[in-house]
């Protein structure tokens, strides 16, 4: 789906990394890059250097997301 992730800025890295939506319980979350971060060091946002990883293979997956018809 396209809002699987949460773009959010990482207080370890300083990079805005795309983050699986939370269920509220965890204490650290994990890019699609594997970059992890716990809780309260990510912002949500989109101000700042995004991940070149997490750009990647978030655009993958929305390729083959529209190509499978399924956004159709």
């Amino acid at each position: 789906m396209c809002d699987r992730w949460q773009w959010q800025l990482s207080g370890y890295d300083g990079r805005v990394h795309a983050f699986e939506k939370a269920d509220g319980l965890a204490s650290f979350l994990e890019a699609v890059c594997g970059h992890s971060v716990p809780v309260d060091k990510a912002q949500p946002g989109h101000e700042g250097t995004r991940c070149v990883a997490c750009l990647l293979i978030v655009g993958n997956h929305l390729t083959e997301y529209h190509r499978s018809g399924v956004a159709s």
